[in-house]
């Protein structure tokens, strides 16, 4: 659930993606088939299509054939022009100046403007969904000219050009902004329209090449296909037979398999932190995981390395939500929660609890069995016991955002230092289920924002990092790593900070 950061659970896991022929998929392995068609499947659920309601993670794939971005991240997480062509900030890194193309056309005939921009920016940032929450510190857009645009935030955000980048900084027609249809007809200005005849809502997404597109080399596909599926098995099969030929494996156990069945099986780092999150860490809706030692005591349970290795491997063990690459993380900090049951139920004991208890948690099952059948062991091990309720799979991030569990197995996005902190850490966040507030922690928030150079940033996050741990806001147990299977028709670069490839990251491979 950048929700990346759901899968991802909406951050950490799984845009499944595939090249098939026009009328289907093609062979298994990937022999046949028209190379001008890419289908490609994912157990996101697709969300409305105007960009507030849009989140990020999985569902950010579902606005890339119809939406440009202001800015485009290569491959490598590296900044490049594309609406906009140049950009910088004021000496307070509260300003950015935007110069932008002038030859973009919406599909509606509207032209790509400055005043384009302020629209959608204004609109998104009225969302409740991620793209809407990293625009959260969004002050004004001034019109400077039909080329040039400002965008003035509250403080310095060292995330916003990335943002820029993603779903927030994507373009609709400002005539479509406000209207009904926005919500089930996308219009925008990307490489391709969505086709009515080859769309089923809720199950295919059909789009066709936009003809009057200003970057048509980038994308070689004449047609892109999404289809929704939500079963791990059904995915698996559909790699197997061909009707797609490239996906994220859910399920580390069928990696070896695929790859005899002649597919080409990649592991990669889509940046996120799997594990036990703590929703509720001011006891709203346990009132046992307001207690630090509680929390503290689901830390031990944890056997971090075990888990790693009943998963396939994937990962490295971490008790810390920030990335390993980042200048916040503290490898120190892993040995703070050693694996001691007995340890976890005095702990447990001490707060008042030394039967443990009873918590409700989604079943994630389905989708990711291994994780959850781990997850389950630790937990039944110092007495906590999981009451799974099952939720259809479309319904599961609403319910989730809605704050109704206190806990659960998730993975969430954990890219860049300051990501972590606005996806998950900051009261206003989104994956702040509960808006949890601590003054400690904030205050270090506050710093980490008004620093102007990464090294004191990182300085500062660290100690946040340092802080989060040790007061135990969530129970972490590795990095996320997964596997990628492709066929030998198609050719697929990995992308740092995804969950999985992007449109772009697609040629055929001839």
């Amino acid at each position: 659930m950048q929700r990346r950061t759901f899968l991802a659970a909406s951050g950490g896991s799984a845009a499944v993606l595939g090249l098939s022929a026009c009328g289907g998929g093609g062979d298994s392995g990937g022999d046949g088939g028209s190379s001008t068609t890419l289908t490609l499947a994912t157990i996101a659920a697709p969300q409305p299509w105007d960009l507030k309601d849009a989140g990020f993670g999985n569902n950010t794939i579902y606005y890339q054939p119809v939406y440009d971005s202001l800015l485009l991240a290569s491959a490598e997480a590296e900044l490049e022009p594309n609406l906009a062509t140049e950009w910088s900030w004021d000496a307070s890194q509260t300003v950015l100046t935007l110069k932008l193309r002038t030859d973009v056309k919406f599909t509606d005939g509207t032209a790509f403007d400055a005043s384009a921009v302020k629209a959608n920016l204004e609109n998104t940032k009225t969302g409740s969904n991620e793209a809407a929450t990293h625009l959260a510190g969004l002050k004004s857009v001034d019109v400077v000219d039909p080329s040039t645009v400002t965008v003035t935030i509250t403080a310095p955000d060292p995330s916003l050009l990335a943002n820029l980048a993603n779903v927030s900084g994507m373009m609709a027609s400002p005539k479509a902004i406000g209207t009904p249809g926005l919500q089930t007809q996308p219009v925008g200005s990307g490489p391709y329209v969505l086709s009515g005849s080859g769309t089923t809502a809720g199950s295919q997404y059909t789009f066709t090449r936009n003809a009057d597109y200003w970057n048509k080399a980038a994308f070689p596909f004449d047609t892109i296909v999404f289809k929704y599926l939500s079963d791990a098995t059904a995915l698996v099969n559909a790699l197997r037979s061909g009707q797609i030929d490239a996906g994220q494996i859910t399920d580390y156990k069928q990696a070896e398999p695929l790859k005899s069945a002649g597919l080409n099986v990649v592991k990669y780092s889509p940046g996120d932190i799997t594990g036990l999150y703590i929703w509720d860490r001011g006891g709203k809706i346990l009132p046992a995981l307001k207690d630090v030692r509680v929390r503290q005591a689901l830390n031990h349970a944890m056997d971090r390395e075990a888990i790693v290795k009943a998963n396939g491997g994937l990962g490295k063990p971490t008790a810390q939500v920030f990335n390993p690459d980042t200048g916040a993380y503290d490898e120190t900090l892993n040995d703070l929660y050693p694996y001691d049951v007995a340890k976890a139920k005095s702990l447990l004991a001490e707060a008042g609890y030394p039967n443990g208890f009873e918590v409700a948690m989604p079943d994630f099952s389905a989708i990711f069995p291994s994780a959850q059948a781990s997850i389950t062991e630790a937990l039944q091990a110092i007495g906590v016991t999981p009451k799974y309720e099952t939720v259809p799979s479309d319904q599961l991030i609403t319910q989730l955002l809605s704050g109704k569990w206190a806990m659960c197995w998730f993975i969430l996005a954990s890219f860049r230092a300051w990501d972590t902190v606005s996806i998950e850490i900051a009261p206003d966040s989104l994956w702040n289920l509960t808006k949890y507030t601590d003054p400690q922690a904030q205050a270090l928030i506050d710093q980490a924002q008004r620093a102007t150079d990464d090294t004191t940033r990182d300085g500062i996050l660290r100690q946040l990092n340092e802080y989060t741990v040790q007061q135990a806001w969530n129970a972490p147990w590795s990095t996320s790593e997964a596997y990628h299977a492709s066929s030998k028709k198609v050719a697929v670069v990995q992308r740092k900070f995804a969950t999985a490839p992007w449109i772009y990251d697609y040629k055929p491979a001839n």
